[in-house]
């Protein structure tokens, strides 16, 4: 007797998910050590089965990716079989995490995601550290990103990368300050409040003939950015979140970011303001729209 319908769907669907766990147990992990600064850094490879296009796999990097990785892949995977739907192919992801079992190492992201020190943060959490980013761009851009590429045939020329919150502040000073390393920039929700005008000196500095191999910027936040989304309204602490983020204009600071870099990249600047979203919700729609950016 055949198996009623909601079973074979049931069964087809097991096995799919089966599939796509296999295809996650793929990823190589590894320990790398940065010639720039000497910390470890815990590296995550998936590499899309089948054949390479010509020229390689486009890669992603993501920062953050005790918190990120896996959620990309899935991205690629469900989203990439069907780019006549999504707008998005397959590509390679490489994570780059700060080691250990938290999603967010503090101490470590002050170090590497800044280019200096910030008034705004104390040093009882590790700001004193902070101002190590030009170190961790070298590591990315003249040790990890060219060591993965030759071992695992990825194109050089269609990289793209991605951070939010303050890894989003930390694209935004590796797109001003080596412009030509990436082709595709998402800074999500950056905290452009830990040095803004240092920032804005920076993006203001590009010039056009640097911004050349640039083929999209998106900077996104979350409309509840600017203010308490409504399941927090009446909780307790509400007050010093109103607080903060009147001090941090993440809205607004975002905004100008993109409009510093529109005078040399036009119309490749997407500025988007994504409705009904918090600094941590709007992470599952910006890598959607960062993925179809790549393939844009």
């Amino acid at each position: 007797m055949a198996k009623p319908a909601l079973v074979l769907r049931l069964t087809n669907d097991l096995a799919r998910f089966d599939k796509e766990v296999g295809d996650m147990k793929e990823s190589q992990h590894r320990e790398c050590v940065s010639r720039a600064n000497g910390a470890a850094y815990q590296i995550s490879v998936w590499i899309p089965p089948g054949t390479p296009p010509a020229g390689g796999w486009p890669v992603v990097y993501v920062l953050d990716a005790n918190a990120m990785f896996a959620t990309f892949v899935e991205a690629i995977q469900r989203s990439g079989r069907r780019p006549d739907a999504t707008g998005i192919g397959m590509a390679a992801v490489v994570g780059i995490a700060h080691g250990g079992e938290r999603l967010f190492a503090t101490e470590y992201r002050y170090r590497d995601y800044t280019f200096e020190a910030s008034t705004l943060v104390d040093a009882n959490h590790a700001a004193d550290k902070a101002g190590g980013g030009a170190e961790f761009l070298a590591f990315i851009a003249e040790q990890l990103a060219p060591e993965l590429s030759a071992e695992f045939g990825l194109n050089a020329a269609r990289q793209s990368l991605f951070g939010h919150s303050l890894a989003g502040y930390f694209v935004l000073n590796a797109l001003a300050v080596r412009p030509e390393v990436f082709c595709h920039y998402a800074a999500i929700s950056p905290s452009v409040w830990w040095q803004p005008e240092a920032l804005a000196m920076r993006l203001n500095a590009l010039e056009q003939a640097a911004t050349e191999s640039i083929r999209g910027v998106l900077v996104a936040v979350g409309e509840w950015e600017g203010q308490p989304a409504p399941w927090l309204l009446g909780t307790p602490g509400v007050a010093a979140l109103v607080q903060r983020r009147a001090a941090r204009q993440m809205i607004t600071q975002a905004c100008a970011a993109a409009d510093h870099l529109r005078p040399v990249l036009g119309e490749r600047v997407t500025y988007r303001c994504f409705p009904e979203e918090d600094h941590s919700s709007i992470v599952m729609i910006a890598i959607q729209r960062t993925l179809r950016l790549m393939f844009s």
